[in-house]
C-alpha cells in the first residue's frame, strides 16, 4: 500500500516538474527573442545588392567597403585566412551584416572582418 502512495506521489511530481520545465523553456525562448530584437535589430541587406570590383565591395552600385588587409592565423590548429575590410560608406551600418554574409559565401572558410571609425562621443558605441 505504501509503495502505491509513493508511486502516485512521484508521478504527480514528475508531471508538475515537466510542466514547470516546459513553461520555463517557453518563457526563456520569448525572452531571448525580445532581447535579440532590442540588441540586434539590424536587418541583413540582400546579397544580390552586393558586387565586387577589384578590391572594393559595392552596395547597390556604390562603393561600400575596401579590402585593407589579408592575414593568416592559426585557429584551433587550422590555418585560416582573414580578410579585413574598411568601410567607405558609413551612412547605413545595417548593411554590414549583409556584406559579411555575401563575402562569406564568396570566400567560404575565410573570416571576414569589418572596420570603421567610431565617431567621437557617439551615443551609439558607448562601452
Amino acid at each position: 500500500m505504501e509503495m502505491t502512495k509513493l508511486t502516485n506521489f512521484n508521478n504527480k511530481n514528475t508531471k508538475n516538474m515537466k510542466k514547470i520545465i516546459l513553461l520555463s523553456l517557453i518563457l526563456l525562448s520569448f525572452g531571448c527573442g525580445s532581447i535579440r530584437s532590442v540588441f540586434f535589430d539590424n536587418k541583413i541587406a540582400n546579397k544580390e545588392d552586393f558586387s565586387v570590383v577589384q578590391n572594393v565591395v559595392h552596395y547597390k552600385g556604390k562603393p561600400f567597403a575596401e579590402l585593407q588587409a589579408m592575414t593568416w592565423s592559426l585557429d584551433n590548429g587550422e590555418l585560416v585566412r582573414e580578410m579585413n575590410f574598411k568601410l567607405l560608406d558609413k551612412e547605413d551600418l545595417n548593411v554590414i551584416g549583409g556584406m559579411i554574409d555575401y563575402l562569406s559565401d564568396r570566400h567560404q572558410g575565410d573570416e571576414i572582418e569589418v572596420e570603421f571609425d567610431v565617431p567621437h562621443n557617439s551615443d551609439q558605441f558607448k562601452l
